[in-house]
């Protein structure tokens, strides 16, 4: 007999991993928001950008978390998982960056250029950074179904 109540959402573990990654997008977005009012900057200073390397960057940075806190489910560990995506995400989040402002400006010499810029900008080790939390968070919430997991397969 089911025991669900009708109405009642399914209680199905692969969801978890895309909640979390979405409010990474979300969270992300805010953090941003509020960085910016505080420092009185633009997550993009070059005028020239155009309004899509920002969301582009953000983008990544949520594929990035999402595959991770996928593939963490079945991991052991903690550690290796948060500093892989922490520093995934700051990689390739000036990686995008670096390639969609180069070809906005058509010089190769804006790969560099950039990625010096943002390296150390507030918006990108954010970024970086919330994402660690993130599997942080995920391992957290998780891990009571892993113990039990343990248990159950053991004699």
């Amino acid at each position: 007999m089911n025991d669900r109540r009708a109405g009642s959402a399914p209680n199905d573990p692969r969801l978890l991993p895309v909640l979390v990654a979405v409010g990474y997008v979300a969270t992300l977005i805010a953090v941003w928001g509020f960085t910016s009012l505080l420092l009185d900057a633009d997550v993009i200073t070059e005028t020239d950008a155009g309004p899509l390397l920002g969301p582009a960057m953000a983008v990544t940075a949520g594929v990035v978390v999402s595959l991770s806190l996928w593939r963490l489910r079945k991991r052991t560990t903690l550690l290796s998982p948060t500093v892989a995506t922490a520093a995934s995400v700051y990689v390739l989040m000036l990686l995008v960056g670096a390639v969609g402002y180069s070809a906005t400006r058509g010089e190769l010499t804006w790969l560099v250029l950039f990625t010096a810029r943002y390296a150390l900008s507030p918006f990108v080790v954010g970024a970086a950074l919330l994402a660690g939390l993130s599997v942080v968070f995920l391992w957290a919430v998780t891990i009571r179904e892993r113990r039990d997991a343990e248990d159950r397969g053991k004699p």
